[in-house]
């Protein structure tokens, strides 16, 4: 049943959370660690995953995770009104997308879908979202207000910039200093949003314009939201963002937990200082990443190349969160890949927070090489990738051709179909075990919501149910705070046939293009758990570091001893 062809489109996280089997090596109680524990615990940077203890009074067994009853299913979503290519999961659960162009449902389309209901609403007028400006290949992220930020867009409006509140239903948009098409953004600790890169011509990347570099836009800016303004172009990235070009599209920007950033554009990645409330100054290079250049290509005109997307995430984040993992993994295995080129099985980690002297380690291989899939957070602190094909590259073809799909059905493509092998297609969702730097090919999500192809004209989502739902009851949220201050403890009371003993934050996903931005998830400590008949009060402690931290919508989720999740409670912090 899964019509899911590329590109493949990953709703952020899960529609309800997600958990399943014992991500981390723990402690035994009283907080001494086994012989064992302590062995591995020197094997670089797998230390943090091994010191942690988030809950009260118990050990948790660590090891792979196992699957139990099989790999879990997939059941069908229904319309989203439109092709789903930009989508960003709302306080409600709701989830709020736009399309490429005019798919059936209005010019520019954009929808909410409602994945309890599985039904969809238009989103605005006939302009949506975009307020009549072609959004397509811009960059987003949403805020703790309920906020929908798009930076950039497609062609003639690359350099606009537009505001939806979800909440009030209100639309604004004006210009950014210059034109960026496929940037990074991220929220920074303060709420601003630091904008870098892409580049300054729709569809001028990739290697078909190397050497071009006057299409390039190395600069970076910092949008405010309490002043609704940008503050000019600034060019103290430059360096790294022109070497990197062509192929430096969609960096990865990551906030570390000096108020500092870490951006990763080509295979380059370089650490920034913030030397003002909107400039950045380097402070060092790492080493690059072993491989090819790595930041998703131009998927843009028919007959250009590009490379199939890699995928990176920051791993959850542990107590006292003074150490970030980035994971980078697959993508194509060689470089100025084509259409027979195979994907990469290729992972590495590294500690960005180790300083100029740290390396990648390899945690590969991956069970498959994908390009154009897509990877999340899954709220057992593993991660998921999903969809993609282990042949081809990113971009449009020229060529029509019958796509066909898994349940034997088809769709003739007469223009704009995929540089990926539909032959190739990988239906089986991977995890990737940070705890045992072990993958594994059967995911662990609760529910993950897919969506969107423009190469086949795809309108629908599907919904993936794991095997963890047979391992016994979830535990309930009963109350939680919907606004919580940094800094304080979240008191939550809930029902549960089992002891709850693990919290985690995931950030609200805002993905497109093989990118979830300003992903991130924090395991939480847990002050205090009341335990009554059937269920208990918990108080958890929500981190006072807004550079770990930063302003926005935020799942929080509850975990059993038996690996069983609860379903979220979206709360913001502000």
């Amino acid at each position: 049943m899964a019509r899911r062809l590329l590109p493949l489109l990953l709703v952020a996280a899960a529609l309800a959370p997600d958990a399943a089997g014992d991500m981390l090596r723990m402690a035994a109680p009283g907080g001494h660690h086994s012989e064992q524990g302590r062995l591995q615990a020197r094997r670089g940077p797998r230390k943090q995953l091994l010191d942690f203890e988030p809950m009260v009074g118990a050990a948790v067994p660590g090891g792979t995770y196992i699957p139990k009853g099989g790999q879990g299913s997939w059941e069908s979503g229904g319309g989203t009104g439109i092709i789903m290519i930009h989508a960003n999961l709302m306080k409600a659960g709701e989830v709020v997308g736009w399309s490429s162009r005019n798919q059936g449902l209005q010019e520019y389309g954009s929808a909410v879908y409602d994945p309890a209901t599985r039904t969809y609403e238009q989103l605005l007028d006939e302009c949506g979202i975009h307020d009549c400006k072609n959004s397509f290949c811009g960059a987003q992220t949403t805020t703790a207000m309920s906020e929908v930020l798009i930076f950039g867009g497609h062609a003639e409006d690359i350099n606009w910039f537009r505001s939806y509140n979800h909440g009030t239903g209100s639309l604004w948009s004006t210009k950014m200093n210059s034109g960026r098409w496929y940037p990074g953004v991220a929220t920074l600790g303060d709420g601003k949003v630091l904008v870098v890169g892409g580049v300054a011509d729709s569809g001028k990347a990739g290697y078909y314009v190397e050497g071009e570099t006057e299409y390039d836009n190395p600069s970076y800016e910092v949008y405010d939201p309490a002043t609704k303004s940008f503050d000019g172009d600034h060019w103290e990235m430059s360096d790294q963002l022109s070497a990197a070009f062509p192929i430096h599209t969609y960096p990865h920007v990551l906030v570390a937990p000096d108020g500092g950033v870490v951006v990763s554009a080509g295979k380059l990645l370089v650490k920034y200082s913030r030397s003002g409330p909107s400039t950045f100054q380097k402070e060092f290079s790492y080493a690059s990443r072993p491989g090819h250049p790595w930041s998703y290509p131009q998927t843009g005109e028919p007959r250009r190349r590009g490379r199939g997307g890699r995928q990176g995430v920051l791993l959850p984040i542990l107590p006292p969160y003074y150490k970030l993992f980035f994971l980078g993994a697959i993508g194509s295995a060689d470089d100025r890949a084509d259409y027979s080129t195979p994907a990469s099985k290729a992972a590495e980690i590294i500690e960005l927070t180790a300083g100029p002297e740290a390396t990648w380690e390899s945690v590969g291989p991956m069970p498959y090489g994908r390009v154009m899939g897509d990877a999340v957070i899954l709220c057992d602190g593993t991660i998921g990738f999903f969809g993609g094909s282990q042949v081809g590259v990113a971009g449009w073809s020229k060529e029509s051709r019958d796509v066909e799909f898994r349940d034997g059905t088809s769709w003739w493509c007469e223009e704009r179909c995929s540089k990926g092998e539909e032959s190739e297609a990988i239906y089986e969702p991977s995890i990737f075990n940070p705890a045992t730097a072990s993958p594994s090919s059967s995911l662990t999500a609760r529910h993950v919501m897919l969506a969107g192809s423009d190469v086949t004209n795809d309108q629908t989502a599907e919904i993936y149910s794991p095997p963890y739902l047979s391992k016994g009851p979830q535990p309930v949220i009963t109350d939680a705070p919907s606004f919580v201050p940094a800094g304080s403890e979240a008191t939550v009371a809930y029902t549960s046939a089992s002891p709850v003993i693990r919290a985690l934050l995931i950030r609200n996903g805002a993905t497109t293009h093989s990118m979830n931005f300003d992903a991130r998830a924090l395991w939480l400590n847990i002050a205090s758990n009341v335990v009554a008949p059937g269920g208990g009060t918990l108080n958890v402690a929500i981190p006072g570091n807004r550079n770990i931290l930063p302003p926005g919508m935020y799942m929080l989720v509850i975990i059993s001893d038996q690996g069983v999740p609860s379903a979220s409670k979206i709360i913001s912090i502000p």
